[in-house]
């Protein structure tokens, strides 16, 4: 058995669903993971502009205490 987790876009989670509904359901097993608190989906790219943006000032030595830094990496 093999495990993956998928970012699936709304626009076609039904098309997705429907797909795997074709396949034996004893070599599934699917298990939503729609309210992971601590693992949002952004983009590679916004989360290299967050970070350079959060850390920008480090090497003036004004740099911004490590949550300050998770919240505005996770938009908190």
């Amino acid at each position: 058995m093999h495990t993956f987790q998928l970012n699936i876009d709304d626009g076609v989670i039904n098309r997705f669903m429907n797909f795997i509904d074709t396949l034996p359901a004893q070599s599934i097993s699917i298990e939503a993971m729609d309210s992971v608190p601590y693992y949002p989906a952004i983009s590679f790219e916004e989360a290299r502009e967050k970070v350079a943006k959060s850390i920008a000032n480090i090497p003036q030595n004004q740099g911004i205490e490590s949550q300050e830094f998770f919240d505005t990496l996770l938009d908190r």
